[in-house]
Formats: structure tokens, sequence, C-alpha cells
């Protein structure tokens, strides 16, 4: 059963900064914003379709509305990265653990609550992180490059967090964690595995679990929340291929364990019908492969 309650976490490991007062505003302004959403009738029609293949036959008004507040709220961290910089950390010790395993480390992600640049976060806890991220951010052509695009690229390069294009990357990814390093990827994009994701069909990728199968890697699920307007990254026990019998297994359990957080909240969850994701294939029936990977 899905539930609207906000996510409690256990204690943080670095005193939370992200609670200044400006970023407070700034977060509250984009509930604020997002709020006011509602008035827009092609607004309305998106969310309460977005909440509908997320929450299906338990998808009403208000959730919709709470989906368009989680939306403005994490536009406002899109436009003001540096409120990054102050993020909590909670139980960054899970990924510390899995680093001084020797292994290469996959943090695993969501597009769940304001969860963009989780890999500037991870380098505060360990070294030699990489981010895959689309080729709108990693490999923009010149005639693309936006402010948006220029200032996360900015924070990327200043953190020392390299970029790495999700198209094509299997190979590159498997010399980096090989070598022992760092990869923060999103774990929730259409693919080839039949997946049950929120009590429905999925067609998940399964890029995740198979590169940690290929390289031994330890996979560290990972999420954001706004707790109280305070921007907090949370880390968890590190999972691998060998105690899942494979990486379905594998794949499987992350599912699970990224299903827990939605459930917690699932109006955080970015909209599955987005341009790039599942686009119109996503129902609350099921989430099917969209037309442009069939």
């Amino acid at each position: 059963m899905l539930n609207n309650a906000r996510i409690v976490s256990p204690v943080t490991t670095r005193s939370a900064r992200a609670g200044t007062r400006s970023h407070r505003m700034t977060i509250a302004l984009g509930y604020a914003r997002g709020r006011l959403q509602w008035l827009r009738p092609d607004a309305r029609r998106r969310s309460r379709l977005a909440v509908a293949a997320i929450a299906g036959a338990q998808a009403d008004d208000r959730m919709a509305r709470e989906h368009l507040e989680h939306t403005g709220a994490r536009d406002q961290l899109i436009r003001r990265p540096r409120i990054i910089s102050d993020a909590a950390i909670v139980d960054g010790h899970h990924l510390h653990a899995a680093k001084a395993a020797g292994r290469g480390v996959i943090v695993s992600y969501c597009h769940f609550g304001p969860f963009p640049a989780i890999g500037v976060t991870a380098l505060a806890l360990v070294n030699d992180v990489h981010q895959v991220a689309g080729a709108w951010l990693a490999a923009p052509r010149l005639d693309a490059i936006t402010p948006r695009v220029r200032r996360w690229r900015h924070l990327f390069d200043q953190a020392g967090v390299p970029l790495i294009s999700s198209e094509g990357c299997f190979v590159t990814l498997v010399d980096l964690l090989r070598r022992g390093a760092t990869v923060v990827m999103a774990f929730d994009w259409p693919g080839s595995v039949d997946s049950i994701l929120l009590g429905r069909p999925v067609r998940l990728a399964s890029g995740t679990a198979r590169l940690a199968e290929a390289t031994g890697a330890l996979v560290v699920p990972a999420m954001r929340e706004f707790n109280r307007l305070e921007l907090r990254t949370i880390f968890s026990p590190a999972l691998e291929s060998s105690t899942h019998g494979g990486w379905r297994g594998l794949h499987d359990a992350l599912v699970s364990h990224h299903e827990a957080w939605i459930r917690e909240c699932p109006a955080a969850l970015e909209d599955p019908r987005r341009p790039g994701a599942w686009e119109a294939a996503a129902t609350a029936e099921s989430w099917s492969l969209p037309a442009r990977l069939r």
C-alpha cells in the first residue's frame, strides 16, 4: 500500500548546513510555485496522469497537487545547485564501508525527490567519483548549451566529478569499476527487463545489476529528500550480485529497495511520462517500452 507520509531517516553523519535561512526560503518558494501550477489546466492534467502511473487506483487530486509541489521544489534545486554543497549526509558510513572493501562501487538512485548531482555529494565521502548523465549534459551539442547546461556542467567541473554520457557507456563503466572507481547512475530507466515496480509490470533497464555482476562492484542505494525544507542525501547498506544469485536477483533487490522509498512519498517521484522516460507508455496498469525504443 502506498503511503504519503514523509520519510523519517536515521542519524545524520555530518552537521546539516542546508537549513540556512536563504536556502529554506528558496525551497519554500519552489513548493509555493508548484502549488500555483494547480491553477493551470494543462499542469493539472499532466500531474493527474503522472500520479495515476505512479500510484494507480490510489492516486487522487491531493497526490497530484503534492506532485506539483515536489516538482516545484526540485526545480529550485535545478535553478540553484549551490544548495547541494550544504546538504546533510545521512548514513554516509555505508558508502565509506563499500569503498573500503577495495572494489568498485555503484551508487544507485532513482528520479525521486531532489535527486540531481548525487555524485557531487558522494565526493564529500569518497574519492574517484564519476557520474553517468544524459547526453544533454555530459556531451551536449554546441547549439544545445543553455544556461541550465552551463550551470550544471560548472557544478560538476568545480567539484571534480567527471560526467559520462549514458549512451553506449557500458565498456567505459566496466573499466572504471574494475579499477575501484565509484560510479553514480540512475536505476529507473526504460529497458528490456520485465519487472514489478509499485505493483505493476514495468520494463526496466538492467545496466546497474549487470555492471555489478561483470565487475564485482558493490551497489549502494541512495536517495535525496527535503526534510523540513532542508536537503538530505541518504545512503543504504551495499548490495552485491553474489549474494542475490546473480544480476537478476540483484536487479530485483534494487527494485524493492527503491520502491520502498518511493512508497513513502509517491508524489516525490518524477513524472514517468516525461520525455525521455516511459512517456505515454507509463499508465496505471503498466510501464511498457516507449515507442522510441520499440
